[in-house]
């Protein structure tokens, strides 16, 4: 058995390229077991492949080649847990963003199939809702009297507010509204409060949490906000035809946003809904 090894020969037994073990010995993490004077040949001896894998090991983990040199070197430097320890919470913090995207693209995906299943509903349908956290901004004007430009004025603001705070916010997007529920019952139509409906994991001190109550609600769709205004009316009006008593704020959740290039304005559609008592 071959303890001694040319570089080509303990590269292809370790899967490790070449030119790689020649960097880790430039950097010092790796050097050859001996080098031929005459003909500069490296060879490594069959122990260091020990070496390889534990590299190799913590390169998957994302540890940096200086890290793995600390680390390989000194079994009981107190450096050494503080590595892995900055490491393990740094993993942490990419599992809990990566679950973060996948609900975003998980929402983004209902959406897009209940705005193709529902986009010509104007029926009212009754649906169980769980107890939800919704997070609002306060308005100094009523949504339902703003223009188009208004409207995407104030939700800059809003944006400006959330990355003030949240410099690292990956997405904005989906802003709803709520209608306190004394003004949605006397038909007032008045909404000062812009609703962010899917954890956005914001911190802000102008960004409050609301708790949705579960239970029954009605809900009915539209495909812009326009139509909203124009529907209000007849939620109502429906509401009172089946004789369902609204108990709780009105809210304007947004479920997809899918705006066309050629049209260059904001594209939504909405989940009109209240809670209610059968």
């Amino acid at each position: 058995m071959k303890k001694i090894l040319r570089i080509g020969e303990f590269s292809n037994i370790n899967n490790i390229s070449i030119r790689t073990l020649r960097f880790y010995d430039q950097i010092g993490l790796l050097h050859p077991y001996q080098i031929d004077p005459e003909t500069n040949y490296r060879y490594y001896h069959l122990n260091q492949s020990s070496i390889v894998d534990a590299i190799q090991y913590l390169r998957q983990l994302d540890f940096s080649l200086e890290d793995i040199k600390d680390i390989l070197s000194d079994k009981s430097s107190p450096h050494l847990h503080q590595l892995i320890e900055e490491r393990y919470q740094e993993l942490l913090r990419e599992k809990e963003a990566l679950e973060h995207r996948i609900a975003e693209i998980d929402a983004f995906r209902s959406g897009a199939l209940l705005y193709t299943e529902r986009k010509t509903s104007k029926v009212l349908e009754i649906a169980e809702m769980p107890e939800r956290t919704i997070w609002t901004f306060d308005l100094s004007q009523n949504i339902y009297q703003m223009t188009k430009e208004e409207y995407e004025l104030h939700l800059r603001y809003l944006k400006q507010e959330i990355f003030s705070y949240n410099p690292f916010y990956e997405h904005f997007g989906k802003v709803g509204s709520l209608m306190q529920a004394e003004d949605f019952k006397q038909q007032r139509w008045i909404s000062t409060q812009f609703a962010l409906l899917h954890n956005p994991y914001l911190q802000s001190p102008s960004v409050k949490e609301v708790t949705l109550e579960a239970g029954p609600y009605a809900v009915s769709y539209c495909t812009s906000f326009e139509e909203e205004v124009e529907r209000l009316p007849l939620f109502f009006k429906l509401l009172q035809e089946k004789g369902l008593k609204p108990v709780g704020p009105y809210i304007c959740e947004v479920i997809h946003e899918q705006p066309n290039l050629s049209e260059q304005e904001r594209d939504m559609f909405i989940k009109m809904q209240v809670a209610i008592k059968t």
